[in-house]
């Protein structure tokens, strides 16, 4: 996997995981994992959530999916809550055996639906950044040969 710009993927690698947060958090050796890109070895895999850990065991443990890896590539996007250009790091990008390459997203399935009138200012305003993130993200795929999907826990049941 050609990072598109080591410097600058280091940046989201450097966002350690919360200890106390309200999310499942950690850090895995990629060495220990089977399948990891070799050209990311020397980056931490960050998972953010149980969601994104699960995906990291099913990455692992799927045939089909023969490479894998945690933020790898960086796409630039206009944000219009910032009202400027920002970077987006999707979570994953797999291989699999037939050679499709796909940019991965793990969200809660209430982030991927679009929020209710009632629904709190802070999902209203994830939806958006989501949605600008997501527009950018299937435009890189498609310019790039590959597929961009969103995973959440309905994926796994």
């Amino acid at each position: 996997m050609d990072k598109t710009n080591s410097t600058e993927n280091s940046f989201i690698k450097h966002l350690k995981p919360r200890k106390n947060g309200k999310y499942h958090q950690g850090v895995i050796d990629p060495k220990a994992c089977k399948k990891y890109y070799s050209s990311c070895l020397d980056e931490p895999i960050i998972y953010r959530s149980g969601l994104e850990y699960k995906f990291i065991n099913y990455c692992e443990s799927v045939p089909s999916i023969i490479k894998w890896a945690s933020e790898p590539i960086k796409i630039p996007y206009y944000s219009r809550l910032d009202k400027k250009q920002v970077n987006y790091y999707p979570d994953y990008v797999i291989e699999n055996e037939n050679g499709t390459k796909c940019i991965v997203e793990v969200k809660p399935y209430d982030q991927t639906i679009r929020p209710k009138p009632n629904d709190s200012k802070w999902l209203k305003a994830a939806w958006i950044k989501n949605t600008d993130k997501w527009n950018a993200a299937y435009k890189f795929a498609h310019e790039h040969g590959m597929k961009f999907i969103i995973v959440t826990e309905k994926f796994f049941t």
